[in-house]
């Protein structure tokens, strides 16, 4: 909360959190604006399978969700057994779960893959513009990574997605 709305008072902060109108001349908040997108380029479509590929090498079938997160588990706990000083950097791998979770949605979701620009940087993401839906799994893998989470987010997360996005559109890759 900004120092002015805090500056203000207790009834007006507890506004936001009640059912009581907060008042007139409070700003309204903004939603977040879409981030400007953009086709990938064949460069970075390469770059995708060349991640997906270091999963599948390995032997997962990222066409099964428990796979990928099995995936990520191990490859988490292996990371974290290592002394903290010694650790190599986890990029490669969380780019390639998070790539390969971004896969296995795209193969049964409407979600596409694409270059989503905003104020805080260029990443790649997946977007639904029917629904004004946008994942960015790569980030969302590599932060719960950072925070030595367990897998269950990449079942959950892909789950409720495919749920909540079918794929109506005929000879898609399943």
């Amino acid at each position: 909360m900004s120092r002015g709305a805090a500056a203000s008072g207790e009834n007006d902060r507890m506004a936001l959190f009640s059912r009581r109108s907060a008042r007139a001349d409070a700003p309204t908040p903004t939603p977040p604006s879409m981030p400007r997108l953009r086709d990938l380029d064949e460069r970075e479509l390469e770059w995708i399978a060349a991640h997906v590929e270091l999963l599948t090498d390995a032997g997962t079938d990222i066409d099964d969700l428990a796979q990928v997160r099995a995936a990520y588990d191990r490859s988490a706990a292996a990371w974290r057994r290592i002394n903290p000083p010694e650790r190599d950097d986890p990029t490669v791998t969380t780019n390639a779960i998070g790539l390969a979770f971004g896969e296995h949605l795209v193969r049964r979701t409407p979600l596409r893959w694409v270059i989503a620009e905003d104020e805080h940087g260029i990443e790649l993401a997946l977007h639904d513009a029917r629904t004004r839906t946008i994942l960015y799994p790569a980030k969302l893998v590599a932060e719960r990574w950072m925070a030595e989470e367990p897998g269950d987010f990449l079942t959950a997360t892909g789950e409720q997605l495919v749920a909540k996005l079918p794929d109506t559109r005929r000879g898609r890759r399943h």
